[in-house]
């Protein structure tokens, strides 16, 4: 429902800048009948209509870029503009591109994820670009003042988060560089050719760079829909030669069309730009369509294969935890309840503490199945809320856990999720098998190296556990098969002055988490 919601304003955007362009070349005939502006502004549509029509896990980061990219679009158009409420416009966007293009780089440099400071960010971003709004209504002055004001004050801020989170920063511009650069390289190319093409033209580049460091990440982006899957509903129709094919055609009938009624490169701009909207309403319709299982097309497609994989994905999850829920969990819980106008205690306390343990050990699969790593929460926070979860899970145990990891560590997935896992798996065998009561859980990132190191007091030697059976003990053997697919290793030892430590050393691989982050 979100997604259609979202694809219904881009939708709207572009048909209303269609509108404007024609009402503009028709009546005004003002600046904005330059080619490169119509050329630059009509690319970002097209690239919204693209980037949006393949966003099929509805990723924030995503539909955030494709809006800053409509925003921007307008902001090019209107910068050419005398009139009263263009320049009231184009003012208001000022803040607010401001605000977005902000909140879009730390969205897109932690991966939609909590991180320290973060509520504390978006309340400034939010409140200054909500405070420059208003000084629009009230003066010029009060307007410089305030943006002024919002200005310094988001990008401090941007730059004080990027600081305290130097090695996140670091890791993604590691992780990035190769697109990052062929952005600005791009950008680059652009930008000197705007500046030639509208060099007569009064302002031209004012507050060029309100949006640059927003469009650095030009093919980041597009590096996460070609890793999602570099597809769109209509290619379940045509595949990508037809589709060059048909635009080809489209665009030299176009020309033609154009030529015969005798109008120029503006009437051939909003042309093509009508192709373009026409051909996002049929990937809207279609993929809807192929959403809710009403398309009678067999052929087969990236898409279509994407979307089959994310509809049964979400299936088995949804049905297996509504299972759990609703038709275990509230049962256990209802008889539970009943057990007070039991006869005899002594079978009471047993069905009590029999419905107890099964509720414990299901929710436990429930975690196993879809672990809950909350967005809104740092990944210190997700793995503290893990830990005492787990102290909880077994009262009878008076283990104290010991856990140690720095607030400003940030895994991305599936590494969050594999480390979840592992501690999980691993802090669970201490409370059940060590004699001991302490434990010490150590999570740490250097270097693009994860270290999860798990240890306790107990009896236990490193020898003892790796004779045992690992066809009946099945945890360290599946650990140890988990990351080792992932490149890692794992070591077992002897703790000081007794117990044992299960040390795991797993290398974090920028260039492929992308992929994960558009789920």
């Amino acid at each position: 429902m979100k997604d259609m919601v979202s694809k219904s304003l881009f939708l709207t955007n572009y048909l209303l800048i269609i509108f404007y362009i024609s009402w503009n070349i028709n009546e005004k005939q003002t600046a904005i009948g330059s080619g490169v502006p119509l050329l630059i502004s009509s690319l970002m549509l097209i690239d919204v209509t693209y980037i949006s029509s393949c966003n099929i896990r509805e990723s924030k980061v995503m539909n955030l870029f494709c809006g800053l990219l409509a925003l921007d679009s307008w902001y090019l158009l209107l910068s050419f503009e005398e009139g009263r409420v263009e320049q009231v416009i184009l003012t208001a966007l000022h803040p607010i591109i401001c605000y977005l293009s902000i909140k879009f780089i730390l969205m897109f440099l932690f991966q939609g994820s909590g991180y320290k400071f973060r509520k504390a960010t978006n309340l400034l971003l939010f409140v200054t670009c909500v405070g420059s709004l208003v000084g629009i209504a009230i003066s010029d002055r009060a307007f410089a003042c305030l943006y002024g004001i919002q200005f310094l004050a988001g990008w401090l801020s941007f730059f004080f988060v990027l600081t305290y989170h130097r090695k996140r920063v670091a890791f993604v511009l590691k992780s990035e560089w190769k697109s990052i650069l062929f952005s600005v390289i791009v950008i680059t190319m652009f930008f000197i050719t705007y500046c030639i093409a509208t060099v007569n033209v009064k302002n031209h580049i004012a507050n060029f760079g309100i949006y640059i460091p927003m469009l650095l990440f030009l093919m980041s982006i597009h590096g996460i829909v070609i890793k999602g899957q570099d597809s769109y509903p209509l290619s379940t129709v045509f595949n990508k030669r037809q589709t060059a094919l048909v635009l080809c055609l489209s665009f030299f009938t176009l020309v033609l069309i154009v030529m015969f009624i005798g109008g120029g490169d503006k009437e051939l701009f909003v042309a093509i730009n009508t192709v373009f909207a026409f051909v996002y309403i049929c990937n809207i319709v279609l993929g809807e369509s192929l959403m809710h299982g009403k398309s009678r097309i067999i052929k087969e497609s990236k898409y279509k294969l994407a979307l089959r994989q994310l509809q049964q994905e979400e299936l088995l999850k949804t049905e297996f935890a509504n299972f759990l829920h609703d038709d275990v969990l509230q049962d256990l819980l209802s008889i539970k309840n009943m057990m007070a106008k039991a006869h005899r205690p002594d079978i009471q306390d047993i069905i009590i503490e029999t419905l107890d343990n099964l509720n414990t050990h299901i929710r436990e699969q429930m975690q196993d199945y879809h672990p809950v790593i909350l967005k809104n929460l740092t990944v210190k926070e997700n793995y503290q809320n893990l830990v005492e979860a787990i102290s909880q899970s077994f009262p009878q145990r008076n283990i104290v856990v010991s856990f140690d990891c720095s607030d400003t560590l940030f895994l991305v997935e599936p590494y969050n999720v594999l480390i979840y896992r592992l501690l999980k798996e691993l802090l669970t065998n201490i409370f059940k098998h060590s004699e001991g009561n302490r434990a010490w859980v150590m999570l740490t990132h250097e270097n693009g190296i994860i270290e999860l190191c798990v240890s306790d007091d107990g009896n236990a030697t490193s020898d003892s556990l790796l004779s045992i059976d690992k066809s009946k003990h099945k945890g360290i053997a599946s650990i140890t098969e988990q990351v080792n697919n992932m490149s890692g290793s794992i070591t077992i030892s002897d703790n000081s002055p007794h117990g044992i430590c299960i040390q795991i050393t797993l290398p974090m691989k920028g260039d492929v988490s992308y992929q994960y982050f558009v789920s």
